[in-house]
């Protein structure tokens, strides 16, 4: 050992010695060194990035579980109001269909003067002469259960609340209040985010042809969207992702295109059907957006570390 040490010193006796050949390997193992320093400071920052972009897949998956669920709450809430109306409920269990009538357009009336254009009520009743045929309905009359959740109708996509009425051990009607899905895009609008929903193209089956002719566009893939709800840059340049694209976010996650991060959310129907997504995101120049922070973060962190290593070097010099 210690004579391996020796024959050490002596090498680098000899290499001092020989000006030109101490500078030149000075230099090489500068070089590889902030070749190397730079590779394990660009991983690092890479991995921190990545973990960036799943934290804000998570965040904004979670914003529409989170808007899902207070959509429960405030339809519970109006079912309740409406279930104590004791008018409403004679009209409901005699099947008077004249007075249901005049209650549902009143309700609705009564929403839109209050600017709540997003809900919809509907009253059925079983004695009623009007056949009752959508499965979500004839679910509630079977389990006497209130049913939360998307559903396909023959007028669109509709976040959708039924809540039976029971007398007797029996379910005489069911109230049902709903939302479009299409909504959803104002409540990230005013947080400056970008919502898009994508419908499979196999559910437009269920959708009556008033409803969907000239109203839906292909988007990527086997997805359409309702062009009448969605107008922005954001949706327009989804198809430039194509196939390869969607693949890429549907696997990692999230897909940054150089203009827009996205990610979405898989959306199920009130039996646990895939339906859709959701696309979600940002503009990745947003001001104070994950992506630019991120990026800043990155830039800063390389530029600082590549000058304490550069300094170091010239030191040893």
């Amino acid at each position: 050992m210690f004579s391996f040490i020796k024959y050490l010193q002596g090498l680098k006796e000899r290499f001092q010695k020989n000006k030109g050949l101490w500078f030149t390997t000075i230099t090489v193992v500068s070089i590889f060194g902030i070749i190397f320093t730079m590779y394990i400071i660009t991983t690092m920052t890479s991995n921190v990035s990545e973990k960036v972009y799943q934290s804000m897949s998570k965040s904004y998956k979670l914003n529409v579980t989170t808007l899902f669920d207070t959509k429960e709450e405030e339809f519970k809430k109006i079912a309740l109001v409406l279930s104590e109306n004791e008018q409403l409920l004679q009209a409901i269990e005699e099947s008077k269909e004249e007075d249901l009538n005049k209650f549902t357009t009143a309700l609705n009336t009564s929403f839109l003067k209050k600017s709540i254009t997003n809900y919809k009520i509907s009253l059925h009743s079983t004695g009623s002469n009007q056949a009752i045929l959508r499965p979500s309905v004839i679910s509630v009359l079977k389990s006497k259960n209130s049913i939360y959740g998307i559903e396909v109708m023959s007028d669109g996509v509709f976040n959708t609340y039924l809540q039976p009425l029971i007398k007797d051990d029996s379910v005489y009607g069911v109230i049902e209040i709903k939302e479009s899905i299409h909504n959803y895009k104002k409540v990230f609008d005013s947080i400056n985010d970008e919502y898009v929903f994508l419908l499979d193209k196999k559910m437009l089956s269920q959708i009556a042809i008033e409803a969907k002719n000239g109203k839906y566009r292909d988007m990527v893939a086997e997805y359409v969207v309702a062009q009448t709800f969605y107008d922005s840059k954001f949706t327009a340049t989804i198809p430039e992702m194509g196939e390869k694209g969607l693949d890429n976010m549907l696997r990692d996650n999230y897909i940054i295109d150089g203009v827009y991060y996205r990610t979405y959310k898989t959306i199920n129907d009130i039996n646990g059907a895939e339906i859709g997504i959701v696309v979600l995101g940002e503009y990745v120049d947003k001001e104070d957006g994950f992506v630019n922070l991120a990026d800043n973060m990155t830039k800063t962190v390389t530029t600082v570390a590549l000058g304490l290593v550069i300094s170091i070097m010239l030191f040893m010099f």
